[in-house]
């Protein structure tokens, strides 16, 4: 058997989330109008999102075609969540906004010089929570039995070497040039 619980999020709960992370997914649309996803580096002020990029297809794209999504999920002591924001992404040329946004002192991944700032403003916001889920095995109608010990055997799964919510070791960043 298997318990699950699910709910939505308030706006105010989704902020909170996305104010506590610095990476997540851009979707944007492609030349042919298909969905494109890259993970970007992110800082979040007053009600959008902002993100750098280099020179390159990004760029272009959110050119051409402004409508943007961005994703961002994880894991706390209330389980698994998600929230999703969609809206236009407009690139930045005012260097006040860009510095009281904070992302020109985002570390990102990429040794890449990323001089483009854009800002998404969500014309929406939506988030959904779930709660761990609680497995509890059928019983087995046979029963496997230690040759050792005699008794019964633990015939569950092993354990990966780490938990899904643990973040996982850092890349080394550098900042731009």
């Amino acid at each position: 058997m298997t318990t699950s619980t699910q709910h939505h999020l308030s706006t105010a709960e989704c902020w909170t989330l996305i104010e506590g992370e610095s990476v997540g997914r851009l979707a944007i649309v492609r030349d042919d109008g298909g969905p494109d996803l890259f993970p970007v580096n992110i800082a979040s002020y007053e009600g959008a999102v902002y993100f750098r990029t280099a020179s390159d297809t990004k760029v272009v794209r959110l050119t051409t075609h402004p409508a943007a999504a961005f994703e961002v999920d994880g894991h706390d002591d209330e389980g698994w969540w998600s929230v999703v924001l969609r809206g236009r992404a407009v690139r930045l040329a005012d260097p006040a906004e860009i510095e009281r946004s904070g992302v020109s002192r985002l570390l990102t991944a990429s040794p890449r010089y990323k001089p483009h700032v854009f800002r998404l403003t969500p014309d929406s916001i939506t988030g959904r929570r779930f709660a761990d889920r609680d497995v509890v095995r059928a019983p087995r109608h046979t029963t496997v039995v230690d040759q050792e010990t005699g008794a019964p055997a633990d015939t569950r799964a092993p354990r990966p070497a780490h938990e899904r919510h643990e973040r996982p070791t850092s890349i080394p960043s550098h900042r731009p040039y």
